[in-house]
């Protein structure tokens, strides 16, 4: 399914749009700041990923520490 997300420019606008989302039917989902923080890192953990894995003790050796 798809989503659509929103970013209304003022708390008016906020309260309107989850108020007609409501009449017609649906419940809007809000994302606070802290989730918004969540699916920033999630989106670079995933990118991260795909590349290559470097090993502790060479990051350690690189660092100086070791």
């Amino acid at each position: 399914m798809k989503a659509i997300i929103l970013t209304p420019e003022n708390e008016k606008d906020f309260e309107f749009l989850k108020e007609l989302l409501g009449k017609l039917g649906y419940e809007p989902h809000i994302l606070y700041e802290e989730e918004k923080e969540d699916m920033a890192f999630l989106k670079a953990m995933v990118k991260e990923k795909k590349g290559d894995y470097v090993a502790e003790d060479e990051i350690m050796k690189a660092l100086g520490k070791k």
